[in-house]
């Protein structure tokens, strides 16, 4: 399921482990096709003696809960992503949001496609830093939220129309 031969994870200088590219990855290209096969529910609980933890956990847009699987459960949250997840008939991929060079860290922001999550005190240390990370698209800033609309997943832009419509008025509306 996940492809893993074009990157690896190795100790990262931004926290914990990160994923490496191994070769080069042109913009647009798939990186990863994410395995979602492990649900999270009340008959498949998390398995902490396993190395299962609540922050391995993402959710999907019917609401199902996976656990990230390896390599992706260690990619790092960067103010600068060079990726982003895309969903086709309920398969996800990761892809290159820009021109990636081997050995290059595979970055993300956790804010894409995501509402109402956490915060914490960012340490990406990426020039464009926004120093706290709160996981909800529409809390970043406006400039960023334009910037990012392209990489928004279709089923994210689609649930979350009348909001994007919204903030697109307003972007217009400023002098």
């Amino acid at each position: 399921m996940t492809r893993i031969s074009g990157v690896s994870v190795s100790p990262s200088p931004i926290q914990g482990n990160g994923v490496f590219a191994n070769q080069a990855f042109r913009r647009g290209g798939v990186l990863l096709h994410l395995d979602d096969s492990r649900v999270v529910d009340s008959e498949h609980p998390l398995r902490p003696e396993a190395g299962e933890l609540e922050y391995h956990r993402d959710f999907l847009p019917d609401g199902t809960v996976v656990l990230m699987q390896m390599p992706e459960r260690s990619i790092n949250h960067s103010c600068d992503p060079n990726c982003y997840v895309y969903s086709v008939k309920r398969e996800r991929f990761l892809l290159a949001k820009r021109d990636i060079t081997a050995g290059e860290e595979i970055l993300m922001d956790y804010a894409l496609n995501a509402i109402d999550g956490d915060v914490w005190e960012c340490r990406c240390n990426s020039e464009n830093c926004l120093g706290v990370h709160k996981c909800d698209f529409f809390c970043l800033p406006l400039e960023l939220q334009l910037e990012n609309l392209p990489y928004l997943d279709p089923w994210f832009a689609r649930v979350h129309a009348a909001r994007i419509r919204l903030f697109l008025r307003s972007a217009h509306m400023r002098p």
